[in-house]
């Protein structure tokens, strides 16, 4: 999952890269044009503690850059503070990233 986001990503023309706050994995971080966007990637929320972890590492994230958790599970939670949840095939053809 990781890597095709990353790949899209890239083939949209950012910069992208594996990110650290405060010794917290954030997947994916991508630049275009001096603008942000963090991206975790998760397959399956499997339990709440996957929840918690993939939302809570862009929770600590203290700018107002867009966050997105990215995953393929048909039961999407809702957003947490901001951070938009989206399915992968509805990341791979929208526009907005």
């Amino acid at each position: 999952m990781e890597n095709i986001v990353f790949l899209e990503m890239r083939s949209r023309g950012y910069n992208v890269w594996v990110g650290d706050n405060n010794g917290k994995e954030i997947d994916i971080v991508a630049e275009k044009f001096g603008k942000m966007a963090y991206v975790q990637a998760v397959y399956r929320f499997t339990s709440e503690e996957v929840v918690d972890r993939e939302f809570g590492n862009l929770e600590k994230i203290d700018d107002y850059f867009p966050k997105y958790v990215v995953t393929m599970d048909d039961l999407t939670p809702l957003g947490h503070r901001g951070i938009e949840c989206v399915k992968l095939k509805d990341f791979l053809l929208s526009d907005k990233f």
